[in-house]
């Protein structure tokens, strides 16, 4: 608007300049002032006017990337533990007016040791593999389904609306994809593996029972010898205090 009024300005201060200067001379010499007296403010303006658009596309893209920084996690590019919170509590809220009912699953996906791998190669070889596991947990799940890190090891995964069938495929999915890669760490491969726990639910459950049934599961799967998945159903919601996710 600056730029226009600007034009608009100069055009108008030409234009007296070219009356001032010219309005005796001949009808040529009046024609060719009055073309100058328009093409000198646009050459001025419309360089300025590019710039300030420019900018403000860059600017623009700056505040869209700040957006997305703090939403994500810095290492891994998942959804922040808040920002995940946040989004899995507004599913009900979203759908529960129009659906009758709330279908879903939450996975909670942990990385096997972890913690071995950052104490005999390093902790840099430690974050290179939840980066690349991050990958290979986005690149399994479908269309509008939600990873986040929620933990040092562990990425939580929110599939709405997923039937049982839906959830198994995708853990699987998962649990495959990394138990596949070829991992290099300290000059030689390194097995990857996830233990996965994998809560269903059929009606309105709050965030801190799933996690709590998710990592009950995870452990189990642990227990049973890692790199494996093991599900369980909630059909209410125990009503504790939701965990802090970091």
């Amino acid at each position: 608007m600056l730029t226009a009024a600007g034009t608009v300005g100069c055009l108008a201060f030409s234009l007296s300049l070219q009356f001032l200067l010219f309005g005796g001379e001949d009808a040529d010499i009046f024609r060719r002032g009055l073309v100058m007296a328009f093409i000198l403010p646009l050459a001025i303006s419309a360089p300025l006017l590019l710039l300030l658009c420019l900018k403000a596309h860059e600017l623009s893209a700056l505040k869209q990337q700040s957006i997305d920084e703090r939403a994500q996690d810095s290492l891994t590019s998942c959804l922040n533990g808040p920002l995940f919170s946040a989004m899995v509590d507004a599913y009900p809220s979203l759908m529960g007016s129009r659906a009758g009912r709330q279908t879903g699953s939450l996975l909670m996906v942990d990385v096997d040791h972890l913690r071995v791998l950052n104490e005999r190669i390093g902790h840099r070889a430690g974050d290179q593999a939840l980066r690349v596991i991050a990958g290979a947990i986005r690149s399994s799940v479908r269309s509008g389904d939600l990873v986040g890190r929620i933990g040092g090891d562990e990425f939580g995964v929110f599939l709405p609306g997923a039937t049982r069938d839906d959830a198994e495929k995708v853990a699987e999915r998962i649990r495959h994809s990394i138990a596949e890669m070829r991992f290099e760490a300290g000059g030689s491969k390194w097995p990857l593996s996830v233990s996965v726990g994998v809560v269903l639910f059929e009606t309105e459950i709050g965030l801190d029972a799933l996690l709590r049934a998710a990592g009950e599961q995870t452990q189990v799967a642990k227990k049973g010898g890692r790199n494996r998945i093991e599900l369980t159903q909630l059909r209410h919601s125990p009503s504790p205090s939701r965990p802090a996710l970091h």
